[in-house]
């Protein structure tokens, strides 16, 4: 017993250790701003979520609609889990996404982005014309030409991610998100995880999902490998101010605080070009869709 006691010490140590290191949005040695010291790719020059100005952004008739095929409604087993950052959902091999140049991704796993505290009450990651939505929804898929998603991650064209931003609506709850959310208090506290026994991924998504805007960048979290595909869709998913408010106080991160502000800061655009499939839209819609959202980051502030 004594001649284990050392190793015991080292062992407790390193897990401390490695606990203290364990990287965050906003707190500790390992914050947002010093990501790049221990994943240098974070300091990349392609990096996401960006801030999508839509007067800049160029309308390539070239690109399709993406074929969603597997997205509907399915019954299985769908492990949910609070990883300590968010609340991140598995995703079946049969759901797929094909892009308009034919490429094919394969789901791995859907998770959220949301605000929350008292200063901040937005919290996706990609904004509109400067303007934070109050949540933003991944999902995230690698190329069919791997093997795995562990293969892929590395891989420059490994990943692809369909992002929808929320907002608020006045017209009641998104039944779509019943399930989802009735279940988040199963799952406080880090590491805990539970199973959803079906799932409509493409009701959880705004009606329309023909419209997007596409760029290259990289993954919103470390390590922010920068071989990511993004498809952005035009559309908003709506959720109730209840369904928000419960979204961003169900869980509790690894400090045991309730997991508030789970969300990038937007990077520099570094000459990248962004397209989209939608025309551009007249200038008096573009204002009056400015106006809206600026009405209601008034409001949840």
């Amino acid at each position: 017993m004594r001649a284990s006691a050392p190793l015991l010490a080292l062992l407790l140590l390193g897990a401390r250790a490695q606990h203290s290191s364990e990287w965050t949005y906003s707190e500790g040695a390992l914050d947002e701003a010093h990501w790049p010291r221990e994943y240098p790719t974070c300091g990349g020059t392609r990096q996401s979520p960006i801030d999508l100005q839509r007067r800049k952004v160029q309308y390539n008739p070239s690109l399709k609609a993406l074929n969603l095929s597997g997205y509907e409604v399915q019954a299985g087993e769908f492990p949910m889990v609070n990883n300590g950052h968010t609340v991140q959902i598995s995703l079946p091999p049969s759901m797929r996404m094909t892009a308009s140049d034919g490429t094919q991704y394969i789901a791995e796993q859907l998770h959220f982005h949301w605000g929350g505290a008292s200063s901040e009450i937005s919290g996706s990651e990609h904004t509109i014309d400067g303007i934070r939505f109050v949540a933003e929804i991944h999902i995230v898929h690698y190329n069919s030409k791997y093997k795995s998603y562990d293969i892929a991650q590395s891989e420059p064209d490994g990943l692809a991610v369909l992002a929808a931003l929320v907002e608020v609506t006045d017209f009641g709850e998104n039944t779509y998100y019943s399930n989802f959310i009735a279940h988040l208090n199963n799952i406080r506290y880090p590491g805990q995880s539970m199973v959803l026994s079906g799932l409509d991924i493409l009701d959880m998504l705004p009606e329309n999902v023909h419209h997007y805007y596409s760029y290259r960048g990289s993954l919103t979290t470390p390590p922010c490998t920068e071989n990511v595909h993004w498809f952005v869709l035009v559309r908003h998913v709506p959720l109730s101010s209840a369904q928000i408010w419960k979204l961003e106080n169900s869980v509790v991160d690894h400090q045991n605080k309730t997991l508030h502000n789970d969300y990038r800061r937007t990077q520099p655009l570094n000459n990248r070009v962004v397209e989209t499939n939608l025309i551009n839209l007249p200038n008096q819609v573009l204002a009056r869709d400015s106006r809206r959202s600026k009405m209601l980051s008034n409001i949840l502030s």
